[in-house]
C-alpha cells in the first residue's frame, strides 16, 4: 500500500477515511489491523480485496499494480482471499460444496481435502452451515478462502462472533494455518490482546492514521504515540506541569529520572503502577469496580481526570469511597510527546 488515500466526501477532501497509509506485507507474515471502531480498518480492506477504487495512492500486489484512483483489477481477478465476520457461506450448499465453491476446476479437489483436514473439519463435508457450530463455521470459511491458492488472506474480525475458549483456541492456529499454506494474512481487529498474541507485526490505527507499525514486543516496549500506549497498553494519561525538578498532576507532584530537552505534556502510565487508599477526605472517588479473577479494577475520579487502578484481590474496596492514588516508586511509564520511557523515583 503506497501512500494510500480515500474518503467518501468527494467535495471534502480534508475528510479522509484513510490518510496516508505506507504498509507492505511479506511473504508468509501475518499482519495485525489494529484501532477502535471507526477508524478506517474495514475500509483498507475494501480497497485491497478490489471493491473501491482508491481516491490517491496505489496498491501493489507481487509486483502487479492493482488499484489506483483510475483503475482497479476486479476482487475475482486478485487471488485474495477474504474472510468475513459473519461467515458469508453458502446455505444451500454442503460444506465441500463451499469450499470448492472458488474453484475454477472443482475436480481438483486435493488442495480443499488437504485444508479441510488442516482445519479439522473433514468429517463435516456432507453438513449444511446451520449444522455447524460457530468455530466450524469460521474454519470453513477459511478454507473456502485459501482453497483457490490464494497468496494473500484478508480477515475482517474474525473471531469476534465465537465464545471465548474457541476464539481462542482458532486465533492460536491461524498462523500455523497460512504457513501451511504459503499465504500471508491482513487480520482486522479492535482487540489488542488478539493481535499481539499471533501477529508478526501490529499496525496501530486512529482516525485513518497508523500511529505505529512494529513487532508487538517493541509497541510495548516503546509505543510512539499517546493513542498507542492508551489503546494497547490500556494506560492511564496524566496531564502534566512542571516545577522546577517536579512535575504538578491532578494526583500530586511526580519526580522522574528523565527530563527530555523540549516540553512535556502527558504521563502515560499502567493501572498497576497505581496504589490506592481509601481516605474519608481523599481527594478522588471510587466511581466503579470491575472484577477480573486475581484483582481489582477500580476507575476513580479525580478532578476532571478518569483514572484505573490494578488492586489486587484482598483490597476490596466499595463505590462512592473517598480515596487518594499515589504512583509507587519504581514503576515505569512514558513521557510525551515523545514517547521516551521513564522511571518514578
Amino acid at each position: 500500500m503506497d501512500n494510500l488515500y480515500h474518503t467518501y466526501e468527494k467535495n471534502n477532501l480534508s475528510d479522509w477515511i484513510l490518510n496516508s497509509i505506507n504498509l507492505e506485507i511479506k511473504q508468509g507474515e501475518l499482519l495485525g489491523l489494529l484501532g477502535p471502531s471507526g477508524c478506517g480498518k474495514t475500509t483498507l480492506l475494501r480497497l485491497i480485496a478490489g471493491f473501491e477504487y482508491p481516491t490517491k495512492g496505489r496498491i501493489i500486489l507481487n509486483e502487479l499494480e492493482i488499484s489506483n484512483s483510475k483503475r482497479i483489477v476486479s476482487p475475482e481477478k486478485r487471488k485474495i482471499g477474504m474472510v468475513f465476520q459473519d461467515y458469508a457461506l453458502f446455505p444451500h450448499l454442503t460444506a465441500y460444496e463451499n469450499a470448492t465453491y472458488g474453484l475454477k476446476n472443482r475436480k481438483e479437489s486435493s488442495r480443499v481435502d488437504y485444508l479441510l483436514t488442516v482445519l479439522g473439519i473433514e468429517n463435516l463435508k456432507n453438513r449444511y452451515p446451520h449444522q455447524l457450530s460457530g468455530g466450524q463455521k469460521q474454519r470453513l470459511a477459511i478454507a473456502r478462502a485459501l482453497a483457490p491458492g490464494t497468496p494473500l488472506l484478508l480477515l475482517d474480525e474474525p473471531f469476534c462472533s465465537l465464545d471465548l475458549n474457541v476464539r481462542l483456541r482458532l486465533r492460536s492456529e491461524l498462523p500455523n494455518i497460512l504457513r501451511e499454506c504459503n499465504a500471508s494474512g491482513l487480520m482486522v481487529t479492535h482487540d489488542p490482546e488478539e493481535a499481539m498474541a499471533i501477529c508478526d507485526k501490529v499496525a496501530v490505527m486512529n482516525k485513518g492514521e497508523i500511529h505505529q507499525l512494529d513487532k508487538p514486543q517493541k509497541i510495548i516496549n516503546n509505543p510512539k504515540s499517546l493513542f498507542v500506549s492508551f489503546f494497547i497498553l490500556a494506560n492511564n494519561i496524566l496531564k502534566l506541569h512542571f516545577k522546577g525538578e517536579f512535575i504538578s498532576s491532578v494526583i500530586g507532584n511526580i519526580k522522574v529520572n528523565i527530563f527530555p530537552d523540549h516540553e512535556i505534556k502527558f504521563l502515560s502510565i499502567a493501572p498497576k503502577s497505581f496504589s490506592l487508599e481509601v481516605k474519608k477526605d481523599g481527594k478522588g472517588l471510587i466511581v466503579a469496580k470491575e472484577f477480573l479473577g486475581e484483582y481489582f479494577i477500580y476507575k476513580v475520579k479525580i478532578a476532571n481526570a478518569n483514572l484505573r487502578v490494578r488492586t489486587n484481590i484482598d483490597e476490596n474496596h466499595n463505590i462512592g469511597e473517598n480515596c487518594d492514588i499515589t504512583i509507587i516508586e519504581g514503576s515505569e511509564g512514558f513521557l510525551f510527546p515523545g514517547g521516551y520511557k521513564t522511571i518514578i523515583i
